[in-house]
């Protein structure tokens, strides 16, 4: 198997998620008014790393050979 820069973090091979930008947190899609309060991010789940590839900033491309 063959590790590539994984496409799906914030910038290409960061590591960090590309909804939240590696803080955990996003503004909610709807305002509750004048108050913009942040929320868990859903895509990494608070965790600011790429649900992709966890965090490494790579993906094992491949798979066994039969």
């Amino acid at each position: 198997m063959s590790a590539h820069t994984c496409l799906d973090c914030d910038i290409p091979g960061e590591g960090d998620c590309s909804r939240c930008h590696g803080k955990g947190k996003v503004l909610p899609d709807k305002s509750f008014g004048r108050f913009h309060a942040e929320i868990t991010c859903p895509r990494c789940k608070g965790s600011g790393t790429c649900p992709i590839c966890r965090g490494t900033g790579e993906v094992e491309i491949g798979g066994e050979g039969g």
